[in-house]
Parts: C-alpha cells; sequence; structure tokens
C-alpha cells in the first residue's frame, strides 16, 4: 500500500509540474504574439491594438481548445489532426504547408 500511494503522489507531482509548464508556455507564447501583433516593424502600419488583440487572443483560446485534441492520446486523436492539417492546407497551400507529423515529429502516432 506504502508504494502505491508514494507512485500517487509521485505522479500528481510530475502532473503538477507538466501543468504549470503547459501554463507558463501558453502565457509566454500569448505574450509574444501580443508584442508582434503591436509590432510596426512586422505589422506596418496596421498594428493590433488593445481591443483587436482581446478579439484575436480570444479567438485564439478557442482555437486552442478546439484542435488541443490532436495533441492528446484518445480515439479522436487521428481525427483533431486531419481537421488541423486540412485547414492549415486551405490557408497556406500546398508549398507553405507540413503536415502534422512533420510539425510535430516528436509525437507518437495514434492508433
Amino acid at each position: 500500500m506504502k508504494k502505491n500511494a508514494y507512485l500517487q503522489k509521485q505522479r500528481a507531482t510530475v502532473d503538477a509540474y507538466r501543468q504549470a509548464e503547459k501554463d507558463t508556455y501558453i502565457q509566454f507564447m500569448t505574450d509574444t504574439l501580443i508584442l508582434t501583433l503591436n509590432d510596426p516593424e512586422v505589422m506596418g502600419k496596421d498594428v493590433f491594438g488593445r481591443e483587436r488583440i482581446k478579439r484575436v487572443i480570444e479567438a485564439w483560446g478557442k482555437k486552442f481548445d478546439k484542435y488541443h485534441g490532436a495533441l492528446e492520446k484518445g480515439d479522436e486523436q487521428d481525427y483533431h489532426q486531419i481537421k488541423m492539417d486540412e485547414a492549415l492546407r486551405s490557408i497556406l497551400g500546398e508549398e507553405g504547408f507540413a503536415p502534422f507529423k512533420k510539425r510535430y515529429d516528436w509525437l507518437k502516432e495514434p492508433k
């Protein structure tokens, strides 16, 4: 019993660190996106202000939630990967597009 409780405690600790890492990277990517959208060297005269950035960040969160299943192990993982690829291919065209397996080569393929 003690070993099992210890393993559960260790697993909870690892899960907490993973969540903290995920949350940190989401915040960092959000911060750098905001800075990029407001940078005239990148955006020219069409920089995004507070309200426009707010709309983009809110919509970005919804897209994140919509496609996050592509990274989660489960029955629908491959479905989400295919849908994400279809959407990106339609935006980027064949020349600018790389398939999910190439973009996320460190992920194991769904079974």
